[in-house]
């Protein structure tokens, strides 16, 4: 690791000159006759200079004020003549023994090049105290030196009788006060760099003096640069401190330390972490990665290149007002060469810790002053998994290689540049994993979508004359439940192990799988006729469980594509076995009728499980002898990301769209938020015809790095006739590629089919009976079953939580009329919904059938998120917004609601043929409830309910929820239901009376509906089942139809 340095050489000085007159000093010369000389001075400081090219509790500026100032007169002899404490002036003018003090500005002031001096910084010091005084003194030969901020110096009397004993007086260093350590000390001279002060004759009547006064105290500021990390590295900054500092310094004369006794083993620190952040992740403000890698002292968070560029980059990052570590000088000469591999042969010159053999305790220097910065490092890069405390070493000194002065009067820049892996540095590491161990990561993210892969790298690490004899895997805990949820959300916490400690922790009710997983839905009863139960299916199908190695060389038995295969590394030199394993998230409907799910259901909270990493390690010349070793992995299935998820453009459009993946940090929050990839990411089209999509403007796969957000632009090339429709897929894949994220791009509208041989489907919902919503984010209008006349437009769908709008009137799509619930009418379910025109075409609602073949297709897939439409040009934020599109405040582009999107259910083909990509979008409505219920009975009679659930009207009892505690509250939860043209029979289990679609947004259910679903009884009547062969008792539902091919 190398360091930054600006080598400029900084002279602190008070200059004094003469106001009024221009004679010239006279040094060690001249004849001395009777009188006094008035002297007129003007007391200065040239700015602080770098020496060395997070927050501290002081200020860069604390040591900077003139708060007293004493000049003192030797003879020849170098005895004390006289000693002039000035007072502060009341006014503007001084008086004799007085001073006054401004600001002088240095902005323009340039010092002399030193070593490796960028002449374009600015000074260290823009602005510097300024003092102009008068005194009388005799004519006469004089050492003359100046000392600030010592008072009168009454508490060195003895000391200040010689010139040698005022430059030997001893400070001591105050740790409670930083700013108390402003001692400064100097002489008048010719010039700055005079190694003592010359002989001074003064004979005239009028005299001006120039001293240079240098502070017995420097500052260092550090700064972090992790632009040359690998990808997949975290290093989370603790704190710096500055260790083995002097307690005592001589005011005048050089300051070496030769005695243990003399240093503070602990400096001033900086403290990086924050209130309430406790956990390494992303919340952690001074967190270096490859997308993010700068950090200093005033910054909220670590910045990308762009805002380390914006702030002023390295002037900014070692800025004068920033907060500095502060210490006295501290001498130690030249010495061995700091690098830690000066030869580049990439072999450490003084490996390892305190004891080791070839360690070098501070590089031989036991007196030096060294910064220390502690941190943890965390890596997930397949080459060198691991993770553990670290800590930085650098001796101070005014180069990189051989030089250990800590000189007084500097402002030291240290920039610590961080290598590929965090750990290749010229700074003394101490990272040191134990052995045997295993380094699997924590945590480590996998896609929030079902059916779904990473490969995680785990490193087990063998004791010497031991080697690995088995490495297997179990998972420990495995969630269905919402990590970490907020503490009001509403949920079953007494399935949930983290909530309720001592239940039991039903691992098969899980995402996590260790093998592949390929069903999309996980049926009761199979094509064999067997019965499963989720834990049967979990163990039978050994979910949970793997041996990787076995028996001293991989498990070749259970590395198997249909399962998913593994590969291990050895490396002999450092006896670890490195395995790049794969994990899988589960299916989408786990049994349907229990709600569980391998999609993370959940928009604003992670899902976790554990995963128990067992290995058995034998003496190589014993093998009867073995160690056996345990690790755990925590594995985060992130937040389901909805925003985007899909973008539309109309056939002559070809608007681009700018992409940033938004998360909801609560499930109360009222907007999503831009985070960040845990790892490298990418974005690259995955299905869609050549010529339709770029990113960024190219065809190529984009990339993203580590820590910086997800961010690109969709463009459309060309346009296509009205007739015709085109459809493509692009595929992000982030926190270091583990996880994916899908988005659905259609331009047109026009029908097409999704599968070969199906009809084709319509893009928009219906709004009449010969009337289609403007766009396919329209929700188009609900209607009670059979009846096309009577739509409920759109606008009355207003939430109204979950009351009853009997006496609503609602408006009537198409019209001016209202009407109230009960007056609006509906078929039996033995009715049906007539075919209708729409733009010339005949047209049908779609069937039981054309909804079934898609669900029996192994080529169909759903997905379920925010739509953006034909006016929107980028990711929105506000909830209102992302899901708020509606088709009367969208009546052109300039409308406030043209951009904003819908919340639905994609239906798409993942296939690779013709078909592939083609994607439907059904919305599921502004308020997320795509259904009115038609009656319900809490108590009381209520109608016209705007509510997905079609049965649950509030909480499940604890004894049905124990079975099923995802569908606890599904009262509340988003859908739509969608009518089918008729009622049919299920060709798949024989369910009868299947008259609608249920599109679950929270469990992700895509499957039929039966009649007493959506039919109820009316008050006063007993027969709930008969409510289907009576009019007038139905809910009012969502309408999509297809057209023959």
């Amino acid at each position: 690791m190398k360091r930054n340095f600006l080598t400029y050489i900084f002279l602190c000085i008070l200059l004094l000159g003469a106001a009024s007159c221009k004679d010239d000093l006279l040094y060690g010369g001249g004849i001395i006759g009777e009188g006094e000389s008035v002297i007129s001075g003007t007391v200065k400081f040239k700015p602080l200079t770098p020496a060395l090219n997070g927050t501290t509790r002081t200020p860069g500026n604390a040591i900077k004020s003139i708060d007293s100032l004493c000049v003192l007169l030797y003879d020849v002899e170098g005895k004390l003549v006289k000693k002039y404490p000035l007072k502060r002036a009341s006014t503007g003018t001084p008086n004799e023994g007085e001073y006054v003090l401004s600001e002088e500005d240095r902005t323009e002031h340039k010092t002399e090049s030193i070593g490796d001096e960028d002449k374009n910084l600015p000074p260290a010091e823009s602005e510097t105290p300024h003092a102009e005084f008068k005194l009388t003194v005799p004519f006469g030969y004089y050492y003359v030196y100046a000392v600030a901020n010592m008072d009168d110096l009454s508490g060195h009397e003895e000391a200040i009788q010689t010139k040698e004993g005022l430059k030997n007086i001893s400070l001591t260093w105050n740790a409670g006060d930083i700013a108390a350590n402003n001692q400064m000390f100097g002489f008048f001279s010719e010039a700055s760099t005079e190694a003592d002060a010359p002989l001074l004759t003064i004979n005239k009547g009028t005299t001006s003096l120039h001293a240079w006064i240098r502070r017995a105290a420097s500052k260092i500021t550090i700064a972090y640069d992790g632009s040359k990390l690998e990808e997949g590295i975290f290093v989370y900054l603790k704190s710096v401190t500055i260790r083995d500092i002097p307690s005592v310094c001589l005011l005048g004369t050089e300051n070496k330390i030769e005695r243990k006794e003399d240093l503070l083993g602990e400096g001033e620190f900086i403290d990086y972490s924050e209130e309430g952040v406790t956990e390494y992740n992303e919340l952690w403000k001074a967190r270096i990665t490859k997308g993010r890698p700068y950090y200093y002292s005033g910054c909220d968070a670590a910045l990308t290149e762009d805002e380390y560029r914006e702030k002023g980059g390295k002037k900014a990052a070692h800025a004068e007002d920033l907060t500095s570590l502060f210490f006295y000088e501290n001498m130690q000469g030249k010495g061995k060469d700091k690098q830690q591999d000066k030869e580049g042969d990439g072999v450490l010159d003084a490996p390892g810790f305190e004891g080791d053999e070839k360690y070098c305790l501070k590089d031989g220097k036991p007196y030096g002053t060294y910064i220390e910065v502690e941190g943890y490092y965390h890596s997930i890069h397949p080459e060198r998994p691991g993770s553990g405390k670290i800590k930085y070493r650098f001796m101070l000194g005014k180069n990189v290689t051989t030089d250990y002065n800590a000189e007084r009067n500097h402002h030291y820049k240290l920039t610590l540049v961080f290598n590929r892996f965090a750990n290749d540095a010229d700074w003394h590491i101490e990272y040191k994993e134990e052995v045997p161990s295993i380094q699997a990561p924590v945590p480590y993210y996998i896609s929030y979508l079902y059916n779904h892969s990473a490969t995680m790298p785990v490193k087990v690490n063998v004791r010497e004359g031991y080697r690995l004899k088995s490495f297997e895997a179990e998972i420990d805990s495995n969630a269905w439940a919402p990590y970490k949820p907020d503490p009001g959300l509403e949920y079953f916490k007494q399935m949930d192990p983290d909530a309720t400690p001592g239940i039991p922790l039903n691992q098969w009710n899980g995402f996590l799988s260790l093998r592949k997983t390929k069903a999309t839905v996980i049926k009761e009863k199979d094509e064999n006729g067997k019965t499963w139960t989720n834990e049967t299916y979990y163990k039978e199908h050994k979910r949970g469980n793997r041996t990787y190695y076995n028996n001293g060389e991989l498990n070749k038995e259970d590395n198997i594509d249909s399962d998913g295969t593994y590969t291990m590394k050895y490396d002999p030199d450092k006896n670890e076995y490195i395995f790049n394993l794969p994990i899988y998230t589960r299916a989408k409907q786990m049994l349907p009728s229990t709600g569980y799910t391998g999609n993370n259901p959940y928009v604003a909270y992670q899902r976790k499980a554990v995963i128990k990493f067992t290995a058995v390690m034998e003496k190589m010349d014993d093998p009867g002898t073995t160690e056996t070793v345990v690790g755990r992995s925590t594995v985060i299935q992130v937040r389901r990301v909805v925003n985007p998820k899909g973008v539309w453009r109309e056939h002559n459009s070809t608007t681009p769209f700018y992409v940033v993946l938004k998360r909801l940090p609560k499930e109360s929050s009222n907007s999503f938020e831009t985070f960040t990839s845990e790892g490298a990411w990418k974005a690259y089209v995955v299905r869609g015809p050549e010529n339709f999509v770029t990113l960024n403007g190219s065809s190529d796969t984009i990339r993203g790095n580590t820590g910086s957000p997800i961010d690109f632009t969709i463009g459309f090339q060309g346009t296509i006739p009205e007739t015709e429709s085109r459809c493509a897929i692009v595929r992000v894949e982030y926190h270091n590629y583990s996880c994916v994220h899908l988005i659905f791009i259609r331009q047109g509208k026009a029908p097409m089919a999704l599968i070969e041989g199906g009809r084709k489907w319509h893009a928009c919902n219906m709004r009449t009976i010969t009337e289609e919503g403007q766009c396919p984010l329209d929700e188009g209008s609900m209607f009670k079953f059979g009846n096309w006349n009577e739509p409920l437009d759109a606008k009355s769908n207003v939430f109204k939580n979950f009351q009853s709008e009997k006496m609503t009137d609602f408006l009537i799509a198409g019209s001016s009329v209202t009407k109230k619930w009960e007056n609006i009418t509906s078929s039996t379910y033995s009715g049906n919904f007539a075919s209708t025109t729409v733009n010339g075409k005949q047209v049908y609602v779609a069937s039981y059938k054309d909804y079934e073949d898609l669900w029996q297709s192994g080529d169909i897939e759903q997905g379920y998120g925010v739509l953006y439409g034909n006016d929107a040009k980028e990711t929105l934020s506000a909830i209102d917004e992302v899901y708020g599109y509606r088709y009367d405040n969208h009546k052109s582009a300039s409308d406030t609601g043209a951009g904003y999107g819908m919340r639905g259910t994609f239906v798409y083909n993942a296939s690779e043929d013709e078909y592939g990509g083609r994607n439907l979008f059904f919305p599921i409505g502004v308020t997320g409830y795509g259904h009115r219920k038609h009656r319900d009975l809490p108590g009381k009679w209520q109608s016209a309910v705007l509510r997905y659930s079609a049965g649950r009207m509030e909480k499940m009892d604890d004894n049905e929820a124990r079975n099923r505690p995802l569908l606890y509250d599904l009262y509340r939860r988003p859908g739509a239901i969608y009518w089918l043209e008729r009622k049919e029979n299920s060709t798949r289990d024989g369910t009868e009376n299947i008259i609608a679609w249920d599109f679950n947004y929270f469990t992700l259910d895509f499957n039929y509906m039966p009649a007493a679903n959506v039919f109820k009884k009316q008050e006063g009547e007993s027969d709930e089942p008969g409510a289907v062969t009576k009019e007038n008792h139905s809910d009012a539902c969502f309408i999509r139809c297809v057209e023959e091919p």
